[in-house]
């Protein structure tokens, strides 16, 4: 859900004598290239060839532990501690800042599985140190070139989201391949009718669920991003066809944003309480507004059942979802749109078979069914006679009473 990476690229540390400071802001460049930011002249001056390995430090911060300012400060504070522990071990190496939670250290010529020890040796250094913030270094796979540089870095950031959301320091320095996270169908349905009803308890009791499973089985960072994901699509979908305001667009907007912030499983727990509630508000006031349209649509099913209706047509003609309006009808009436309108037409069907001399055939064109065939089987279907049979019982009923 993130729109774009953060263009505050960050020096903030290099003990390598090799090369230029111009050099240096000649990598910060192709680490922008990643995201497709050119750099200034587009030219080159580091070593295409020269070989490295890339580790991201991937910083989570807690909601409730320290605002946006004070986390700038205890990631850099973080950042300069790493910084002297790495130029202790390694000889030539770069640190830069790429957005607001993220730390890169690029390794020129050293060993990966030195690299990846290293970085054990860092976790326990780390661990006890802070209880603001949780980090989880990602290794590179391989040995890279400078010009491979973009790659390298896309690939630790999927590593990073395969750590588990848990309030430690991980490293992850194996690459594995995690389906994508689904709703089975059973729950995507139960989210859509929780919030179809404005039942934001029950929405959130089944995300609360979805979440505690997620927490007992160690679900991966990756794993809440998805869920975050199709919630978020779940309430689009839901909320388009209701037209709301700007600015209530707006609210929702901002508290999905928050979810891409989530540091731990609490902060996920209380963003998506505050997303379904509004949904939930929301929903009650447009629903509120929509009371006569429920009063309309059976007006329209009564004077034009006769015409060749359909969901799509009424949904045009009201400026709804066709999946909108039959939810929508369904909850307001307790049956659905074909229901409805069966049910008007074979009404309408016997009165005109009892009254009228009219044909059979021309009874079932009066009536709205073009086709003779499907107008006998669902006045079967309702009455429990064919329409000739019908007709017959009911003048044979006239005559007795006469």
């Amino acid at each position: 859900m993130r729109k774009g990476p953060s263009h505050s690229f960050k020096k903030l540390g290099s003990n390598s004598t090799e090369f230029s400071a111009l050099s240096r802001l000649e990598c910060l460049n192709r680490l922008r290239n990643i995201n497709g930011i050119p750099s200034a002249d587009g030219s080159n001056r580091l070593p295409a060839n020269r070989s490295c390995h890339v580790v991201l430090f991937h910083f989570r911060f807690p909601k409730a532990a320290c605002v946006s300012d004070e986390q700038q400060v205890l990631l850099h504070s973080i950042a300069e501690s790493l910084q002297i522990r790495i130029s202790e071990r390694f000889n030539d190496t770069d640190m830069f800042q790429i957005e607001t939670d993220r730390v890169v250290t690029i390794f020129y010529g050293a060993d990966r599985e030195k690299i990846a020890s290293f970085m054990h040796t860092l976790k326990q250094m780390l661990i006890g140190k802070n209880n603001r913030c949780y980090i989880t270094i990602a290794v590179g796979m391989q040995t890279v070139r400078y010009k491979e540089l973009g790659s390298a870095y896309l690939q630790v950031q999927e590593m990073a989201k395969q750590a588990n959301l848990t309030e430690e320091i991980q490293v992850v320095d194996k690459l594995k391949t995690a389906p994508p996270l689904l709703l089975s169908p059973k729950h995507e349905q139960a989210l859509g009718s929780f919030l179809q009803s404005a039942n934001a308890e029950g929405a959130l009791q089944l995300v609360s669920q979805l979440i505690d499973h997620f927490a007992k089985s160690g679900a991966t960072i990756q794993a809440y991003r998805h869920l975050s994901i199709l919630t978020a699509a779940k309430v689009w979908v839901h909320l388009e066809p209701l037209h709301l305001e700007a600015e209530a667009v707006e609210k929702i907007y901002s508290v999905i944003k928050q979810l891409d912030a989530c540091g731990t499983v609490q902060d996920y727990l209380d963003t998506f309480t505050e997303l379904l509630e509004q949904v939930a508000a929301f929903t009650n006031d447009a629903q509120k507004q929509q009371e006569p349209i429920a009063g309309l649509i059976m007006d329209i099913l009564h004077t034009r059942f006769s015409q060749d209706l359909s969901l799509a047509y009424l949904a045009q003609l009201l400026n709804m979802s066709p999946a909108y309006l039959s939810v929508f009808i369904k909850e307001k009436t307790g049956a659905n749109f074909s229901d409805h309108l069966n049910e008007i037409r074979i009404r309408k069907a016997k009165e005109l078979l009892v009254v009228s001399e009219l044909s059979i055939q021309d009874i079932s064109m009066q009536v709205g069914y073009a086709n003779i065939t499907s107008f006998n089987r669902m006045f079967k279907k309702q009455v429990g006679l064919s329409p000739g049979e019908y007709r017959k019982q009911q003048i044979s009923e006239i005559h007795k009473v006469n």
